[in-house]
């Protein structure tokens, strides 16, 4: 009877304790990104700290997706990282950390992705504001486990791996068509390193920095007389992922997706020959008559950087019985 008592009182007070929350679960901190902010990454690294560093896994669900780490004790940092992939528009990121007597913190942190591409999602919620990791506050939250400042060497590594971005930034060169630079983990090629502020900046417009190497299709757009708005601004990067892509010449989904996207009113494909068939010229198949390494795409028949014409067509249009013969034989 007296255990019984003993154990009724211990279940009693343990239940009490939890209603008034008193007895807590380990404390969880979000170190970055920052809660209410939005990025343009498609990816963004979830860093956690454990000041009690009593965690043993953290979990992270965003969507679909479910992410998750063991921490271990015997080198513990009391910190955690994890990659994430950011849809475009609102993310909810459920965080859950089970430490080692089993109880359970869960946390939520909403960020925006702004995309340039979709127009749904290129303003972010009122309140806001743009995240940014390399600023040094931030990165000394991370200075105890990785090289957060550049070397001479980090110019040409002699390996990807050995760049410091490599840690926390490998996803971008998993792509099945990479840039070069990034291939090479020669980050430093296009990013500045800036000392004491945010740094590995590119310089703006972005077409500064990409004609550095770029330098001949440079010199044959600005001679041509009608230039794409986007290579009007010198804005590269509204079109072109800098690091890589699933799609020849680094463009962020497939060239008529990406054309549609401000052109929605060419989907039909009618405007190319309308009156000469009752149905439009198609805007995609399997590959591109001119270029059998290329998927057809309205950058068959269009320039998508400059022409001399206005719509931009890439081959001499004085007569369009010749135009079209160069891939239809009349």
């Amino acid at each position: 009877m007296k255990l019984t008592r003993i154990f009724l009182w211990t279940l009693a007070t343990v239940g009490s304790m939890l209603l008034a929350g008193e007895l807590q679960a380990a404390r969880l901190s979000v170190l970055s990104p920052a809660a209410n902010s939005y990025v343009e990454a498609g990816r963004v690294n979830l860093v956690l700290a454990f000041p009690d560093n009593d965690v043993s896994s953290v979990q992270a669900v965003v969507g679909r997706q479910r992410y998750a780490v063991q921490v271990r004790q015997a080198d513990s940092s009391g910190q955690a990282c994890l990659a994430l992939q950011l849809q475009n528009g609102l993310n909810r990121i459920e965080i859950r950390a089970v430490d080692r007597q089993g109880a359970v913190t869960i946390q939520t942190l909403s960020v925006y992705r702004r995309s340039r591409l979709s127009k749904q999602h290129q303003e972010p919620p009122a309140g806001y504001q743009r995240f940014y990791f390399h600023l040094p506050a931030n990165e000394a939250v991370c200075a105890s486990c990785h090289r957060m400042e550049a070397q001479l060497t980090d110019l040409q590594p002699a390996r990807p791996e050995a760049s410091p971005c490599y840690v926390c930034h490998k996803q971008v060169g998993q792509a099945l068509y990479r840039h070069k630079p990034v291939a090479n983990g020669a980050c430093f090629s296009c990013h500045e390193v800036v000392q004491g502020r945010r740094k590995y900046l590119v310089r703006q417009p972005v077409q500064q920095t990409c004609f550095v190497c770029h330098n001949v299709q440079a010199r044959q757009w600005n001679g041509m007389k009608v230039h794409h708005g986007p290579t009007a601004v010198g804005n590269c990067t509204i079109c072109h992922d800098p690091h890589g892509s699933d799609w020849p010449s680094f463009v962020a989904m497939h060239p008529t997706d990406l054309c549609l996207n401000c052109h929605q009113d060419k989907q039909s494909g009618t405007h190319v020959i309308a009156g000469f068939f009752a149905k439009g010229h198609p805007v995609r198949a399997a590959t591109n008559p001119l270029r059998q390494s290329r998927p057809f795409s309205c950058a068959g028949c269009h320039n998508p950087h400059a022409g001399d014409s206005q719509s931009l067509l890439n081959r001499d249009r004085s007569s369009f019985s010749v135009y079209c013969q160069s891939c239809h034989k009349l």
